[in-house]
């Protein structure tokens, strides 16, 4: 899913993961509603931020930037941080995102 958004992936790999994956589940008998698709987590790593940085920003808690994985997935469309003013989305899809 974050593949997608970013052009990383085609429209016929999104439609897979996002009706349950069977290519990967399927074998074991998992049906589509046994997957979820999973975008961000409880661990502070919200919707706006996957949208807001291209890089981590764990300065916080003052561990250098080091912890945690460097692969978010997320793309910021060229400008990084969380915007002071209001915005319009200032990116039009990927050519993955509509072939």
């Amino acid at each position: 899913m974050r593949d997608f958004w970013r052009g990383q992936a085609s429209i016929a790999q999104f439609a897979e993961r996002f009706t349950g994956s069977s290519d990967l589940y399927g074998d074991d008998g998992r049906t589509p509603f046994a997957s979820v698709n999973f975008i961000t987590a409880h661990d502070g790593f919200t919707l706006r931020d996957l949208v807001s940085y291209n890089d981590k920003h764990n300065e916080a808690n003052q561990e250098g930037n080091r912890d945690g994985t460097d692969d978010n997935r997320s793309w910021n469309c060229g400008a990084e941080g969380r915007p002071t003013t209001p915005r319009s989305w200032r990116c039009a899809p990927s050519s993955s995102a509509t072939t």
